[in-house]
């Protein structure tokens, strides 16, 4: 990955010179293995895909070194739904680009401008759309990182499109790439300040940043656009409680749970605000709640140890609550704190 801020364009092509490259314009003529890929993806395009994969192995036969043909023949494949050996090939098509130092976003994207330039009735658009199609079918089935790959593509292919920067900086989100998600999705919001899911995915990276007052701001924009969204809504009760702001929170997480009476996380929001309003019998009622929509949620055990330790309960109930906490999701330091802190 990388090179999101780099532009495609007529400069760029002029200047790009992938291995397999044998366009001599000096002369004026074009690459036929160009015009071959051309064909194939025009025909992928019209959905004429077995055509299209028979051009595609074709041209890996004859050219070994080249990229995008392996590239749309994955893309293909997973259309069939052979996804993991799609993204199987992926990687080891990375795996080869890696070791001749060249980044493989880079050497598909400036390959596919070659191409493209070469009197190609081809439009970058569609192109960017075919391949963040191919991301989709990846990332549905958990390759998320060969999805952000393709993702990152179809942005250098279409970086004037919200909707790919946002499938992009979406994934980089869920990679743990905040700093990059960061600048991919201030970009997308940029170019469509109202473009809802831009503004609730740069909210929820901003709580996970912990920089809640600004995920207020974004989250605030994105209720207003879409009030009905029952995950936006309860997450910004979240935001809105680690904030302090008690009943703001309320207001939104009973809205969410109006939406949804049967979401176990928004139950959960609930009795975690019921928890810091000192409304202890409304909030174990919300966490018991919790527990009977999803018996594997460990924030609703460990509240349901918090309020019974709040309110003087049986310290062997307390106990129960957190060590099955823990069972649930030993990854949280607060559970083991809270467990420790009951056995001194």
């Amino acid at each position: 990955m990388g090179f999101f801020d780099k532009v495609f364009g007529t400069k760029a092509a002029a200047e790009a010179t992938p291995a397999d490259a044998k366009t001599t314009e000096a002369r004026g003529t074009v690459d036929p293995h160009h015009a071959d890929m051309s064909a194939a993806l025009s025909m992928h395009l019209r959905n004429e895909v077995e055509p299209a994969f028979s051009v595609y192995v074709r041209l890996q036969e004859e050219l070994p070194l080249g990229s995008l043909a392996p590239f749309f023949a994955s893309a293909i494949m997973a259309g069939r739904g052979e996804v993991a050996d799609a993204a199987e090939k992926l990687r080891a098509l990375s795996g080869r680009l890696s070791t001749e130092e060249q980044s493989f976003s880079h050497v598909i994207a400036t390959e596919l401008v070659e191409v493209m330039k070469d009197q190609s009735p081809l439009k970058l658009p569609a192109v960017a759309q075919l391949i963040v199609s191919f991301g989709d079918l990846l990332k549905k089935d958990g390759f998320t990182r060969e999805a952000a790959v393709c993702f990152e593509i179809a942005a250098g292919l279409a970086s004037d499109n919200a909707h790919v920067l946002h499938k992009l900086g979406d994934t980089l989100h869920d990679l743990g790439m905040y700093e990059y998600a960061e600048s991919v999705l201030q970009e997308a919001i940029k170019l469509a300040p109202n473009h809802w899911d831009a503004l609730y995915t740069y909210a929820v990276l901003l709580q996970d940043l912990g920089r809640v007052e600004e995920a207020i701001t974004h989250y605030e924009k994105a209720v207003r656009l879409v009030p009905t969204h029952v995950k936006c809504q309860n997450n910004f009760g979240a935001a809105l409680l680690t904030a302090g702001r008690f009943d703001d929170a309320l207001e939104h997480c009973n809205r969410a749970a109006a939406l949804d009476p049967t979401a176990p996380l928004v139950k959960v929001n609930l009795g975690n605000i019921h928890l810091m309003k000192q409304e202890y019998d409304r909030a174990r009622a919300c966490f018991n709640e919790a527990i009977s929509l999803d018996a594997t949620l460990a924030q609703a055990y460990f509240g349901l140890g918090y309020v019974e330790q709040l309110t003087g309960g049986d310290s062997g109930r307390c106990r129960e609550m957190y060590t099955k906490a823990i069972e649930l999701n030993p990854s949280v330091l607060a559970f083991h704190q809270a467990l420790g802190n009951l056995e001194q």
